[in-house]
C-alpha cells in the first residue's frame, strides 16, 4: 500500500502544472484509472450481450442472380430463348465483372458478379440499371415467368437450422404438407428471422385428366377444354346502377369454381336439344398435387424439410433458441404420426467453435499464470494475465463501429491475438521487477520501468497493427470474408496497449510484487509448508534461469566469434524451409465438419422412382455404421453439382449424413468420411450401372473458391468442347491423387424433337404455336385458371392434361388432335415430323460464351491443386493452336489461391513497408530498421517445418488462408522482441559502451522478457496446436504457425540479431576506414533518439 505521505503528495499534484507521461499520470491518478478500468470492463461485458453470434461474418458476395422459370421448356430452348436474351441486353451494364448462367429443363438462372472497387452509390446505381434493363425485355416467351432479381449474401446462402417434419405414422403427403406450412408461418413470425423455405412440398391442384377417346367421340380437344375453363372460371364486373332510393348498387358476375364437383358439372358443349356435354363426361376430376419432382426422408422416413436463414444483424444462438423453443410448444399439438426434429443446427457449430476456443485458451492461461508466476510472482503474472479479458472487452465495445459480429473468424482474430495481449505486460511487468529488484522505492521504479520500454513498446504494437491493416486490401470474396480478422486483432491491440500504458502502472502500485524471490522466501518460513515450497519453487526457477542466461551469454559469444559460418547456416535453414513448404498441402478455408453430403448422378433415363430406388440403397448400405451416425437426411431429385451448386433433376439425388460431435470425431472426422466413403464406394461397385457418378465429401467452409481443379473450356459449339473435355479427364486420371473428375455437360434423357411440317401444316391452317400448346396440354399439362380453396383459402391450380396411361409412347402423343380454324380436328402425326435425339440436361456461359468446365477433386496427401493445375497447364498448353478461337481457363479454387497469394504478397509489401517506416522513426535509422526486421524472413523457417512436422505425425495441417495471414501477422509480432533487443543495445552505446559490450548487455537484460513472452504465448496456444481440449481445423493449423514461427523466430532474435548487428558494424568500421566517417550504419552520425524519462 502506498504510504499516507505519498497519496497526499499525489492528490496535491492533482492533474499536475508540468506535462507528465501517462505512467507518472498513471501513478498519480489511481483512483480515476481504476474507475476507468471498472467502467471500460463493464460496458464491454453489456456489449458482448448485444453483438449478434454468427456462424460466418455476412458479407455481400458482390453477385446477385437473375432467376427466369419457363415450365416445360428444354435446356435448349431456355439457353436460346431466355437466358441469351437476357445476357445481352444486361453485358453492357458498368460495374459488373463477369456473368455467367446456366439453362436447364425450365430454368435460367444468371450469376452477375460485380466488381469490387465500386462504392456503395455506384453498387446501388449498378443495381438500379440491371432492374430497369430486365423490365425493358418484352420478347421472352408469353409462358415464361418474369425474371426474378436477387442479390447475394452470407445470410441468403446459409440457413442457420434445418427442421423436419418426418411422417412416423403414414399420415400421408396432405396431413404432413399442412402441418409444414402451418409451421413455417409461426417460424416466420420469429423476430429476426428471414424466411423459412419449404422444400419437398408439392402445390396442391385439380387434375383434369382427359380421355382422348371421349374427346373424339364429343368432337373435342384439350385446347376446347382449356378454353371453357377459362372462360367460366372468373369474376366479371358487371358496372352499377341507381335504385328507387337513389343508392348506387354495384354489379358483379360471379364465375368462380368453389368446388371440384361444380368443375365437374361445368358445360363444355352446349346441345339444342338440352343433351349438354359435360366436363365428367369427358374427363376424370382428380385432386392431388403438382408432379412429383423431389422426394423428401429423414432417416428412412418420408418428411418435409424447412431451411431457415436470418436477417444479418441476429444473434445465431439466440434464434435457434426460439426456433427450437417454438418447435417444443408446436410439436404437441400436430397430428399423431408426425414427428418435428431440428437435423442441422449451426448454432452448435458456433457453440462447438467456441468451446473448443474457451477451453484451449483457458487452459492456455492457466500455464501462462503457472509460468508467470514461477518468474515473476504471483500479483505480477494475475496482472499480466488481467490485459486478456480486459483487451477483449475493450475490443468488443469497439465491435460494432467496424461492423463486426462474434462469429469464427472474429474468434480467429482473438486467438490470434490472445497470445500477443500478455508480451507487452510482460515485457513493462518484468522491467518494473528489475528495477524493484535492484532496490529503488516502488513508484520510481513503476515510473521509471515503464518509460523505459514505453516507446520500444508502443513502436511493437505499432509494428503489428500495420502487419494487419494491409491485409484488408485484399480483394475478392476471400478478402472481404477475411477483413474481419485484421479489424479484430487492431481493436484487442489497442485494448492491450490502452491497459499495458494506463491501466498496468497503477495496479502495480496496489498489487505488484515488490520483494525479491529471496526475500519472499526468507519471510515464508512461519507459514504452511507449500507456501515455503511455492516461494521455494520460485526461487529455483530464478536460479535456473539466470544459470540459462549466462550459458546463453557464453554460447552467443562463441555464435558472435564466428559469425559468418553461423549466417550462412540459417540462411541455408531458410532454404531447407522453402523446399519442404512444396509439401505442405494447400486448403485455404477448411472447415471442422460434422456432416457429410454424399451427390449421386444417376443415368439420364432414369425417372425420379428409378433414382429413389437407388438413394434408398444407399440409405441401406449405411446400415453397417449407424452407430456412427447420428442420423440422415436424403433428397431425390436434387443435388449439388461439382462446384457446390445447387441442381434439380430426376436423375439426382443427396444424402446428408450427421454424425455426434465426440471428440473422437471433432479430433478425426475424416475416420466417420472414410467410413461412408468405403460403404458408398462398395454400394457403386455392386450396381454400376445405376450411379453415373457419386461424391463423398464434407460441406466447403467459408466463402465460394471453387473446386482444387476447374477448368473452363470456353467455345462456340458444345461438342467441340466436350470432346476437349474428356480428353483432360482421362489425363487428369492419369495423375496421382486425383479423384472426382467430372465435367457440367452431363447428356439428358431421350428428346423427342417435334419439328412442324410447314407444308401440311399450311394446308390445315395450323401455326407451331398450336403443335406445341398440343404437346404441352398432353404430358405436363396447362392450368387455364386456379380456383379458391374455401377450407385452406388457398389457391388450387386446375390443370388439363390427358390420363396418363394415353401418353405412353410416341404414337400416344402423334394421336393427340388439334382444332384447325376450319373447325375440324387434325392428328398430330399429320402434320409433324418426329426425331429422336439426345441433349444436354443443363447448358453453361461464362462470359455470355459457351463453357463446359472440368472439374476434380485433390487428395491432400498426393498432390495439391497447384501442382495439378500446373501439370495440366503444361499438357494442355497448344489447345488455343489446335482449336481456333477456344479460350481455357483454369479456375476454382487454384485461381482463387493464385489471387489471394498475389494479394497476400502485395499486402505483406505494404506491411514490411510500414513496419520499415515505424521502426525508422523509432531508431532514426536506414538499417537498425533492416536489422529488427531480419527476423521476419527467418520465422518463416519455424512455420514451415512446424507445418510439415504436425502434418506428418497428425495429419491434417494445411496450408490454409488462416495461416497465410498468420504468417503476416508473425512479421508484426516477431519483430517486438527484436526491437526492444536493439533499443536496449543502443542505450548502451549511447552510455559509452563497446559495440559488442552493448551487445552483451542488452541481450543480458532482455533475455528474461524475450524468454518470458515467447514460452508464454507459446504455452497459451499449444492446448490449441495440439487440441488438448479439442482440436479444431482452422484453429490447431493457424496456432501451429504462431508457436513454431514464434519459437524460432525468438531462438533467432537471441542469436542472429546481434550477430547482424555486429556484422553490420564491422561493415561501418571498414567503410569508416576506406572513405571516412559514416553517416549512418547502425544509427551513427544521427542525432539519438528523444528517450523516456527512465533512459
Amino acid at each position: 500500500m502506498h504510504a499516507p505521505a505519498a497519496r497526499g503528495r499525489d492528490r496535491a499534484c492533482g492533474w499536475g502544472h508540468v506535462p507528465v507521461s501517462l505512467p507518472e499520470f498513471s501513478v498519480r491518478q489511481i483512483v480515476l484509472v481504476n474507475i476507468l478500468f471498472v467502467v471500460l470492463m463493464v460496458a464491454g461485458w453489456g456489449a458482448a450481450t448485444r453483438i449478434p453470434v454468427d456462424l460466418f461474418p455476412d458479407i455481400s458476395f458482390n453477385a446477385a442472380v437473375i432467376i427466369t422459370v419457363w415450365s416445360g421448356a428444354s435446356p435448349q430452348e431456355v439457353e436460346r430463348l431466355v437466358t441469351q436474351k437476357l445476357e445481352n441486353e444486361i453485358e453492357d451494364i458498368t460495374g459488373i465483372k463477369e456473368i455467367s448462367s446456366y439453362s436447364s429443363e425450365s430454368l435460367s438462372e444468371i450469376l452477375i458478379d460485380w466488381d469490387e472497387t465500386l462504392s456503395e452509390i455506384e453498387y446501388e446505381s449498378a443495381v438500379a440499371d440491371l432492374r430497369a434493363a430486365l423490365d425493358r425485355v418484352d420478347d421472352l416467351p408469353e409462358d415464361a415467368e418474369t425474371p426474378f432479381l436477387r442479390e447475394l449474401s452470407v445470410s441468403e446462402a446459409f440457413n442457420i437450422c434445418m427442421v423436419a417434419v418426418v411422417d412416423k405414422g403414414d399420415v400421408g403427403e396432405f396431413t404432413l404438407r399442412e402441418v409444414a406450412r402451418d409451421l413455417k408461418d409461426h417460424l416466420e413470425r420469429i423476430p429476426g428471422l428471414n424466411r423459412a423455405d419449404l422444400r419437398g412440398t408439392r402445390d396442391r391442384e385439380l387434375r383434369v385428366l382427359a380421355d382422348k377417346y371421349r374427346l373424339a367421340q364429343y368432337d373435342l380437344t384439350l385446347a376446347d377444354l382449356h378454353r371453357v375453363i377459362l372462360e367460366n372460371n372468373q369474376n366479371v364486373p358487371g358496372g352499377s346502377f341507381t335504385d328507387a332510393n337513389d343508392q348506387e348498387i354495384r354489379v358483379r358476375g360471379l364465375g368462380n369454381f368453389v368446388s371440384a364437383e361444380q368443375l365437374a358439372q361445368t358445360v363444355v358443349k352446349k346441345d339444342p336439344g338440352g343433351s349438354h356435354v359435360r366436363l365428367v363426361d369427358v374427363a376424370e376430376i382428380e385432386s392431388g398435387f403438382a408432379k412429383q419432382r423431389m422426394i423428401g426422408r429423414h432417416n428412412g422416413d418420408r418428411n418435409i424439410m424447412l431451411g431457415l436463414s436470418k436477417l444479418a444483424d441476429k444473434d445465431i444462438v439466440d434464434l435457434v433458441s426460439e426456433v427450437r423453443a417454438l418447435i417444443a410448444v408446436y410439436g404437441k399439438t400436430v397430428p399423431e404420426g408426425v414427428e418435428l426434429k431440428v437435423t442441422w443446427d449451426g448454432s452448435q457449430y458456433v457453440s462447438a467453435r467456441m468451446n473448443i476456443m474457451r477451453n484451449n485458451l483457458l487452459l492456455g492461461v492457466v500455464f501462462v499464470v503457472f509460468i508467470l508466476w514461477l518468474t515473476l510472482g504471483f500479483r505480477n503474472a494475475m496482472l499480466a494475465i488481467v490485459g486478456v479479458p480486459f483487451s477483449f472487452l475493450v475490443a468488443l465495445i469497439l465491435f460494432p463501429l467496424f461492423d463486426i459480429t462474434i462469429n469464427s473468424l472474429s474468434l480467429v482474430g482473438f486467438i490470434m491475438v490472445s497470445g500477443m495481449l500478455v508480451d507487452d505486460a510482460i515485457i513493462i511487468l518484468e522491467n518494473i521487477y528489475r528495477h524493484v529488484e535492484e532496490g529503488r522505492p516502488l513508484r520510481e521504479a513503476v515510473v521509471a520501468g515503464t518509460e523505459e520500454v514505453m516507446w520500444p513498446v508502443a513502436a511493437a504494437i505499432a509494428t503489428t497493427i500495420a502487419a494487419f491493416i494491409p491485409m484488408l486490401t485484399v480483394t475478392g470474396t476471400s478478402g472481404e470474408f477475411m477483413e474481419v480478422l485484421p479489424k479484430t486483432v487492431t481493436v484487442c491491440l489497442l485494448g492491450s496497449l490502452l491497459e499495458a500504458l494506463v491501466i498496468l502502472p497503477a495496479h502495480y502500485m496496489d498489487f505488484g510484487s515488490r520483494k525479491k524471490a529471496s526475500e519472499s522466501l526468507s519471510m515464508s518460513r512461519q507459514w504452511p509448508r507449500i507456501v515455503q515450497w511455492s516461494y521455494g519453487l520460485r526461487l529455483r526457477t530464478e536460479r535456473a534461469i539466470e544459470r540459462l542466461r549466462e550459458r546463453y551469454i557464453r554460447g552467443q559469444r562463441r555464435v558472435l566469434a564466428q559469425r559468418g559460418p553461423f549466417l550462412l547456416m540459417t540462411v541455408a535453414a531458410l532454404w531447407f524451409s522453402f523446399g519442404v513448404s512444396c509439401h505442405v498441402p494447400v486448403d485455404l478455408f477448411p472447415g471442422d465438419f460434422n456432416q457429410i453430403m454424399v451427390g449421386v448422378e444417376t443415368p439420364a433415363d432414369f425417372g425420379l422412382d428409378q433414382t429413389d430406388e437407388v438413394i434408398l440403397g444407399l440409405e441401406a448400405a449405411l446400415q453397417p455404421i449407424r452407430d456412427e451416425l447420428l442420423d440422415y437426411s436424403s433428397y431425390t431429385g436434387f443435388s449439388m453439382t461439382a462446384d457446390e451448386n445447387p441442381v434439380a433433376g430426376v436423375n439426382y439425388g443427396m444424402i446428408f449424413i450427421s454424425f455426434p460431435n465426440s471428440y473422437a470425431n471433432i479430433a478425426n472426422p475424416d475416420r466417420v468420411l472414410r467410413l461412408v466413403k468405403d460403404e458408398m464406394d462398395q454400394y457403386q461397385a455392386a450396381h454400376p450401372d445405376k450411379i453415373v457418378s457419386l461424391r463423398v465429401a464434407p460441406p466447403r467452409q467459408g466463402p465460394p473458391i471453387g473446386k482444387p481443379v476447374a477448368i473452363r473450356i470456353q467455345t462456340d459449339e458444345y461438342e467441340q468442347a466436350k470432346d476437349i473435355a474428356d480428353q483432360m479427364k482421362r489425363a487428369l486420371a492419369d495423375i496421382p491423387g486425383v479423384y472426382n473428375i467430372e465435367d457440367n455437360l452431363p447428356v439428358g434423357p431421350r428428346e423427342l424433337r417435334v419439328a412442324l411440317d410447314e407444308h401440311r401444316a399450311s394446308l390445315h391452317g395450323l401455326t407451331f404455336q398450336d403443335i406445341a400448346f398440343a404437346l404441352l396440354a398432353a404430358n405436363d399439362g396447362v392450368v387455364p385458371s386456379t380456383f379458391k380453396d374455401p377450407r385452406s383459402d388457398e389457391d388450387v391450380d386446375i390443370r388439363v392434361m390427358l390420363r396418363e396411361d394415353q401418353r405412353t409412347s410416341i404414337s400416344d402423343l402423334l394421336d393427340v388432335e388439334v382444332r384447325t380454324p376450319a373447325g375440324y380436328r387434325v392428328k398430330l402425326s399429320d402434320v409433324v415430323r418426329i426425331e429422336v435425339d439426345r441433349g444436354y440436361q443443363r447448358l453453361y456461359h461464362r462470359g455470355t460464351r459457351r463453357t463446359v468446365t472440368v472439374y476434380a477433386d485433390v487428395d491432400r496427401d498426393l498432390g495439391t491443386s497447384l501442382s495439378v493445375n500446373q501439370i495440366m497447364q503444361a499438357l494442355f498448353r497448344d489447345i488455343p493452336s489446335r482449336y481456333p478461337g477456344v479460350s481455357v481457363i483454369f479456375g476454382g479454387e487454384y485461381q482463387e489461391t493464385d489471387r489471394s497469394i498475389s494479394d497476400l504478397k502485395r499486402a505483406f509489401g505494404i506491411a514490411l513497408l510500414a513496419i520499415f517506416g515505424i521502426l525508422a522513426a523509432q531508431f532514426r535509422s536506414y538499417l537498425q530498421p533492416l536489422l529488427v526486421m531480419s527476423v521476419i524472413v527467418f520465422s518463416f523457417i519455424g512455420v514451415i517445418i512446424g507445418m510439415a512436422i504436425m502434418n506428418l505425425l497428425v495429419g491434417g495441417y494445411a496450408l490454409s488462408f488462416y495461416v497465410m495471414y498468420a504468417m503476416v501477422g508473425l512479421a508484426g509480432i516477431v519483430v517486438n522482441d527484436s526491437l526492444v533487443l536493439i533499443d536496449f543495445i543502443n542505450k548502451a552505446r549511447d552510455r559509452g559502451a563497446s559495440p559488442i559490450e552493448a551487445v552483451v548487455e542488452g541481450s543480458r537484460k532482455r533475455f528474461r522478457p524475450i524468454l518470458l513472452t515467447t514460452v508464454t504465448t507459446v504455452t497459451g496456444l499449444l492446448p490449441m496446436a495440439i487440441g488438448l481440449t479439442g482440436y479444431s481445423r482452422v484453429f490447431g493449423p493457424f496456432a501451429t504457425a504462431i508457436v513454431f514461427g514464434l519459437s524460432v523466430a525468438s531462438l533467432l532474435t537471441l542469436f542472429v540479431v546481434p550477430t547482424l548487428y555486429l556484422t553490420l558494424e564491422d561493415g561501418k568500421t571498414v567503410l569508416a576506414q576506406r572513405f571516412g566517417r559514416v553517416s549512418d550504419g547502425i544509427g551513427g552520425g544521427l542525432p539519438p533518439p528523444i528517450r523516456s524519462a527512465g533512459s
